[in-house]
């Protein structure tokens, strides 16, 4: 009787897409990039060498390459939808702060 009231852990079957997995990667990289460049640019009180733009770069392209990898794991029908969503909403995130640095 015992035994019966004791909790039982179930496990969720899901398994992340592989593509969000990648877009999820690739936007965390992204997003590393523009935060070095910002504080860095803060830092040297907008006097920033021209790597920083080359960092802003390689963030965007690191950015669009997400969002190619989070449009195919929304087509893909393995995985849970969580991590998709994710993936996605890292991208724009991104994508919006790429903006906002632009339009500074």
């Amino acid at each position: 009787m015992a035994r019966n009231k004791m909790k039982k852990y179930k496990f969720s079957d899901e398994v992340m897409a592989k593509d969000a997995i990648i877009s999820l990667v690739f936007g965390i990289v992204a997003f590393l990039c523009i935060l070095f460049a910002v504080v860095y640019a803060f830092i040297m009180h907008g006097n920033a060498p021209d790597t920083v733009g080359s960092v802003l770069l390689a963030g965007l392209v690191s950015d669009i390459t997400a969002l190619i990898f989070a449009f195919l794991a929304f087509k893909d029908t393995e995985g849970g939808v969580l991590g998709k969503r994710a993936a996605f909403t890292v991208v724009l995130v991104n994508a919006a702060l790429l903006v906002a640095i632009y339009m500074l």
